[in-house]
């Protein structure tokens, strides 16, 4: 079986090679990226605690986005993320929140939705944010899985992401 980490090198060369066969970025309208996402400090908690059937409100943690292709320079970046879930007897639920991702260009306010198990750190989400500043008028996609232990804090385990930046349809 293919080590997580592995599989995360093997997916983001794909996505480079798969652009880069595609043509000049002048002549799409969507640049694509792939990397890791990690926790940069413990979670600070909101209301709730995680046990089976918690709802869990307005926790909050710096996360790091690193991507590499040819929108690494717009989406790679770093912020604040709140979280809210509602937990069932297994620690599985559906989770939600926002997030506030700087860098360089611009910031990215966004919104995600996905589902995570606290017992195992494992699950996945999909992120939506739109620009501002320097990355005005642009939009954000971000799918992301954690194989295992989302919630383990600085250096520890990563999610590998896949992130699409393309002009804003507004």
């Amino acid at each position: 079986m293919m080590k997580p980490r592995t599989l995360g090198l093997v997916v983001v060369g794909v996505l480079v090679a798969g652009f880069a066969a595609g043509g000049s970025p002048h002549n799409v309208t969507a640049l694509v990226a792939g990397g890791t996402e990690m926790m940069l400090g413990p979670w600070t908690p909101g209301e709730g605690a995680i046990g089976p059937g918690a709802r869990i409100r307005n926790w909050t943690a710096q996360y790091q986005d690193a991507v590499v292709g040819p929108a690494a320079d717009l989406a790679s970046a770093s912020g604040p993320v709140t979280m809210n879930c509602n937990l069932d007897a297994t620690l599985t639920g559906p989770c939600w929140g926002t997030f506030e991702f700087e860098n360089a260009t611009g910031t990215w306010l966004g919104t995600w939705l996905g589902t995570f198990n606290f017992a195992t750190g494992a699950g996945s989400y999909r992120g939506f944010g739109r620009g501002h500043g320097g990355l005005k008028g642009m939009e954000l996609e971000i799918d992301a899985v954690y194989p295992g232990w989302a919630f383990a804090g600085p250096n520890g385990p990563v999610g590998y992401i896949y992130s699409t930046v393309r002009k804003s349809g507004r």
